[in-house]
């Protein structure tokens, strides 16, 4: 296996239990903040990685690219509504940080992992030998 994609396979694993426990956690402390930036920094990771993977179409992107600019527009939108709530209190910024998390989650780690599953690709040739 390619070294960078055992490199972004690894961050991608580490983002799914850690995205879920801060999901569970109490939010706005100390300990949801410094694990929400540990999340957002893994899945930063997990994006630029991926821009560098084109195993399937050599020298080409495939379609599971597209989530590299939701998932990097997405997070910059999420951190930004947060700190507008915290400036406004208006709780419209804290919903839009929520759902786009939450989105983030489901697109970026639980989609595009269960796409890594289809015959073909690496996860795929590596769990249904």
């Amino acid at each position: 296996m390619n070294s960078i994609i055992f490199f972004h396979a690894i961050f991608a694993i580490l983002a799914i239990p850690l995205g879920l426990l801060i999901f569970l956690k109490k939010k706005g402390t100390f300990l949801h903040k410094r694990l929400g930036w540990i999340w957002i920094l893994f899945l930063v990771i997990v994006s630029i990685s991926a821009v560098f993977i084109q195993t399937l179409n050599p020298g080409q992107f495939s379609t599971i690219h597209l989530l590299i600019p939701f998932t990097l527009i997405s997070l910059i939108y999420a951190i930004w509504s947060i700190r507008k709530f915290k400036e406004t209190k208006k709780i419209k910024y804290r919903y839009s940080h929520i759902y786009t998390m939450i989105g983030v989650y489901l697109g970026a780690l639980i989609t595009a992992g269960t796409f890594t599953l289809m015959p073909g690709r690496i996860i795929h040739s590596l769990l249904f030998l």
